[in-house]
């Protein structure tokens, strides 16, 4: 039996309410590698979102290293690039922490052929067995941008996507043996029906892929989505490992977890969420001053934001809760708020409404019809994708610099 580790979505770098996770990312990352150690997987897939900035910094490259080199040690590691990661940065590490470490570590920067890094193959079972696993990182609609004389508009993303996973197939059943060989798929992309953490901002419909265009493999792993979640649809298991921290207040209450999947040639396979506890818990509090004296010992090296209630507002308020909390990190500490007469309150009162769903709201209190709200909705949705693209246009001023240095003029002598 072939074992796989799968996890994803580290976001290292990324910071809650400017307070920083480092301690957090450490603990976690070392809750990992024990699992790994522990399971002694034949293969560890991570899928995708590796840094939560495409501009990664040198403690969280350093971070992202320490904890890749000893999975690598364990087993071969094959690490995704997602919408969050630089492709750029993937093939440099590629280039210098590559398959020569440990056992093998692998950054699939952008979209390869099978031949080239597209379809990977791994011992599994002590030998017995051959891991094949097809490699999708995250495809950035632009890829698929189409002009023509009439307009220019995106191509339909979910055809696309179906035509790239073909080609990727066709290569993972070359010289396939049924008897020998588990099928495994990976990518970093948008399942319709995934359930995503209330802190994830909206995902444009045309930009999902339906459960049903998935390729028939033994185990699908995916990232993008941070709540951990099987994959329903599908007559095969896939499933979102989710992030192993929480990233927002959104995803508080999420258990987060590894998985570790067991597959024999041409048998269902076994997967089994491992979960995590490491890293300080995000917790609310909505209550009186004095219910927060009574439970104050449970927040103790929490990230808590609190919505206290019978207060007015008041430079003294933050200082208030802190003598009561005060080896909790506060977040937005803040008073309740009364709502007025006829509000209504289309979120939960201490979560902020999607992006999305705030200029929606907007729209309609500035008295637009809902048809035009729809469609100045779906081209702001396009934009904040945009935000994910590594590669932003190129700006005028910039473009005739670079052509200045590039044709630099000398006087001549």
């Amino acid at each position: 039996m072939s074992r796989l580790l799968h996890t994803s979505d580290w976001h290292l770098g990324h910071t809650l309410y400017g307070h920083s996770r480092e301690e957090d990312f450490d603990a976690v990352l070392a809750e990992i590698v024990a699992i790994a150690q522990e399971s002694q997987p034949d293969l560890i897939v991570h899928s995708g979102d590796l840094f939560h900035s495409s501009r990664p910094t040198a403690r969280d490259l350093m971070r992202a290293m320490r904890a890749l080199d000893e999975l690598a040690a364990v087993a071969p590691t094959v690490v995704l690039a997602g919408n969050h990661d630089s492709p750029a940065y993937f093939e440099f590490l590629n280039l210098v922490s590559g398959p020569s470490r440990g056992r093998g570590l692998f950054f699939i920067d952008r979209l390869r052929p099978a031949h080239d890094g597209g379809v990977l193959t791994f011992d599994g079972c002590g030998g017995e067995q051959q891991i094949r696993l097809a490699a999708l990182p995250f495809v950035h609609p632009n890829r698929f941008w189409q002009r023509s004389a009439s307009e220019t508009s995106y191509a339909n993303y979910a055809e696309a996507m179906r035509g790239l996973q073909v080609e990727l197939m066709e290569a993972l059943h070359e010289g396939y043996d049924p008897g020998r060989d588990v099928l495994l798929f990976t990518a970093h992309l948008y399942v319709t029906g995934a359930n995503r953490s209330k802190s994830e901002r909206a995902v444009d419909e045309s930009f999902e892929i339906a459960p049903e265009d998935l390729p028939v493999v033994s185990y699908a792993a995916l990232g993008h989505i941070h709540r951990p979640q099987p994959v329903r649809g599908p007559k095969f298991t896939a499933r979102y490992a989710g992030s192993p921290l929480p990233m927002d207040f959104g995803e508080a209450d999420e258990s987060k977890s590894v998985v570790i999947v067991d597959a024999d040639p041409g048998r269902p396979v076994r997967a089994l969420p491992r979960r995590l506890s490491s890293g300080r818990r995000l917790a609310h509090f909505n209550g009186t001053l004095d219910e927060l004296k009574a439970m104050a010992a449970q927040y103790d090296g929490t990230f808590l934001k609190p919505v206290i209630t019978g207060e007015e507002p008041d430079a003294l308020l933050s200082h208030k809760i802190a003598e009561i909390v005060p080896h909790a990190i506060l977040i937005n500490p803040a008073p309740a708020r009364e709502a007025a007469d006829g509000a209504v309150l289309d979120c939960d009162s201490v979560d902020e409404p999607d992006l999305p769903d705030a200029f929606r709201a907007y729209l309609a209190r500035e008295g637009l019809s809902s048809a035009d709200a729809e469609s100045t909705v779906t081209a702001f949705n396009q934009l904040l994708n945009e935000l994910d693209d590594e590669t932003p246009p190129p700006v005028p001023a910039e473009e005739l610099l670079r052509t200045a240095l590039e044709d630099t003029w000398t006087e001549a002598s």
